[in-house]
């Protein structure tokens, strides 16, 4: 899973990022101006904490999510546009974005304006996706005057996707149209999943009241939360009591990714590792099998499941199986998040 930070200029994106990935802050790059930084976060989850004690494997593998943030030398994007046109050549390959608006003084002391960033910014999406479909929609009608008459519905599709863009509106409120098999190529930025982050000062804990067109939202106090993830672990608890933060900002913005991306994650356990495995959640447990290894996959035969809850209220497998709670499930079977499962299988 992979989700891009984006943000105009000042809005602390990178101190957002530094705070996912616990970076230091300095700049990244070396000598290029103009960078994709990519940071691999492994996601906090007390499930696999608690099923490592128990089997005591040799070794845990807790899940990741990779964030990507454009990073530059100072000067290397003078204005809008330039950073506009690194930021969606590096971001259309992302699974999904956050969207860093600042609501708290710039360098200048001017007051924060968090929904004019945002409709700033989606704007620009929006025209790089227009542009994006009008060059494509130029092809095809010259491929048309050639005598090429096979489209299938691919020109039908990109012209009831420039006509939700000239309205104004991201492919995202159309996902019949986002997720449709002709348009998949095209990676559209406003067809993105979005979360909104607020990035307040320090002794701002409010939401601020603007309208950011019905895309989830979530408040984090970038400076503060970058400041704790350079503490040791209880340190930085003691730093967030302080502050009144019950949780960090990483773990927050983690599992709204999971959320906001449709994620789950199945277990699997034994002597050699527990591990935790992201897939699209509710996938056939066949396709699931396909994430351990392509083998499973080939020669599944059953599941065997147990939800992570019962196994934990049972103690182990054994108490589970007396009463009931591990079932065989076939195929077609959709796997739900917190699964625990034993693939069989023969190749």
């Amino acid at each position: 899973m992979k989700l891009g930070i984006v943000g105009l200029p000042q809005s602390g994106k990178t101190t957002i990022f530094n705070a996912l990935t616990h970076r230091s802050g300095e700049p990244a790059g070396g000598g290029a101006k103009v960078t994709a930084v990519q940071g691999v976060v492994t996601v906090p989850d007390s499930r696999v904490d608690w099923l490592s004690q128990h089997h005591q494997p040799k070794k845990t593998t807790f899940a990741q999510v990779t964030y990507i943030d454009l990073q530059a030398m100072p000067g290397a994007l003078e204005n809008k546009q330039e950073y506009m046109a690194q930021l969606i050549i590096h971001m259309r390959p992302v699974d999904a974005l956050l969207m860093v608006v600042r609501n708290f003084p710039d360098a200048a002391g001017n007051a924060p304006d968090p929904a004019r960033d945002f409709r700033d910014l989606q704007d620009e999406f929006l025209l790089a996706d227009l542009a994006t479909i009008e060059k494509r929609l130029e092809r095809l009608v010259q491929e048309l005057r050639k005598g090429k008459k096979d489209l299938g519905h691919e020109k039908e599709l990109l012209e009831t996707c420039a006509g939700v863009l000239n309205a104004e509106k991201p492919l995202r409120t159309r996902p019949e149209l986002a997720t449709a098999p002709e348009l998949r190529g095209f990676t559209f930025l406003s067809a993105k999943p979005l979360l909104v982050v607020v990035n307040n000062s320090d002794e701002d804990e409010a939401l601020p009241e603007a309208a950011f067109d019905g895309v989830e939202t979530l408040m984090v106090r970038g400076k503060l939360e970058m400041e704790m993830a350079q503490l040791a672990d209880d340190e930085a608890a003691a730093f967030r009591e302080d502050f009144g933060i019950a949780e960090s900002a990483m773990d927050r913005i983690i599992r709204r990714s999971f959320a906001l991306l449709d994620l789950a994650a199945f277990f699997t356990v034994g002597e050699d590792e527990v591990k935790a495995w992201t897939i699209r959640n509710r996938l056939p447990a066949v396709e699931a099998a396909g994430a351990v290894h392509s083998d499973i996959q080939k020669g599944f035969i059953r599941a065997e499941v147990v939800a992570y809850e019962d196994l934990r209220r049972a103690g182990d497998h054994a108490a589970a199986r007396k009463l009931g709670q591990v079932r065989l499930e076939g195929k077609t079977y959709p796997v739900q998040d917190g699964d625990v499962i034993n693939f069989r299988f023969n190749v």
